[in-house]
């Protein structure tokens, strides 16, 4: 049995939309939405293609992350391989890996990109330091939170990409790790009987082509998936919630520090099993309270038809 999530992201023009209609309809209610054409105005939208990339900055070696089997936590930190930027694009344009190019300072090495685009007028309080990310067709991005718990504009320059989104309150449900913003759950081969609790979320999919710019909320689960070989680009802007706001500090700072300091103090096989038990157990937590609370539900509606 999949999982639910045949629900889509809503999708609309985003070259049209008005600071109003986005704050009012997505960033207060703080709903996922697809906004088409968002980056049109900008140089970047024609300009940036993998062959620009080749040529501008092929030389550059780069850190590259794959599905690791030990602990989720590493994948943030510790790149499974190096290559050639041009070596890389090459590879992914030509067959599946896993290996990917995620938070990719690509302006760091080549600061007049930052030229080739500017900030959406739709919402302010941007965090101007932008990242991209490259990937293989056939690769996996696992279900994650951005540490930061901002919000985030996530912009398709090549390639498509199937997302899948979940919004914060399932983190229980989703087994997230403690001291860490990772799941342990197969969004695409649900384990039922390992994970009961994933019977209980509710998720929503779109499919992200060129020009297209995926809005995700503070604190929204995310499972990406490389459709075809390509690349996008992210920009941020502060979480609307000061709880969010506390969670992103608290991820950036106590939470990552104490995992580190954890992994060096206890065998690392060792922290693992522990932050899974743990997971598992606030799942329990959470389907408990779901079920208590639907059955006072049914309960009081059974009275209130009876009265």
């Amino acid at each position: 049995m999949a999982l639910d999530i045949k629900s889509l992201v809503p999708c609309i023009d985003g070259s049209t939309i008005t600071r109003e209609e986005f704050h009012n309809t997505y960033l207060k209610p703080q709903k996922p939405v697809v906004l088409r054409g968002l980056w049109k105005k900008y140089p970047a939208y024609e300009k940036w293609t993998m062959d620009f990339f080749k040529k501008s900055m092929g030389n550059i070696e780069v850190g590259l992350f794959g599905n690791r089997k030990e602990d989720i936590s590493k994948t943030l930190e510790v790149p499974n391989a190096t290559m050639r930027f041009d070596e890389y694009l090459n590879l992914i344009e030509r067959e599946p890996t896993d290996l990917r190019l995620f938070l990719f300072p690509v302006f760091k090495h080549k600061p007049e990109l930052l030229k080739d685009f500017d900030y959406p007028e739709i919402t302010k309080g941007y965090i101007k330091i932008p990242f991209m990310f490259f990937g293989p067709p056939k690769s996996i991005v696992r279900m994650h939170q951005d540490i930061d718990m901002s919000n985030v504009f996530l912009t398709q320059f090549h390639g498509r990409k199937r997302v899948v989104l979940f919004a914060p309150d399932q983190s229980d449900l989703l087994y997230r790790l403690p001291f860490n913003v990772h799941s342990i759950v197969d969004v695409d081969h649900p384990d039922y009987k390992t994970f009961p609790g994933l019977k209980y979320v509710k998720g929503m999919t779109t499919i992200l082509e060129h020009g297209d710019t995926l809005f995700m909320p503070s604190g929204y689960w995310h499972h990406i998936e490389y459709l075809e070989g390509g690349f996008g680009l992210s920009v941020r802007t502060v979480a609307n919630s000061l709880n969010m706001k506390l969670q992103g500090a608290w991820s950036l700072g106590g939470r990552r520090l104490i995992d580190r300091m954890m992994r060096n103090l206890m065998k690392e096989e060792k922290w693992f099993d522990f932050k899974k038990k743990v997971a598992h157990s606030r799942a329990e937590k959470a389907m408990s309270k779901l079920n208590r609370d639907n059955y006072e539900n049914e309960f009081r509606s059974s009275n209130t038809v009876t009265t």
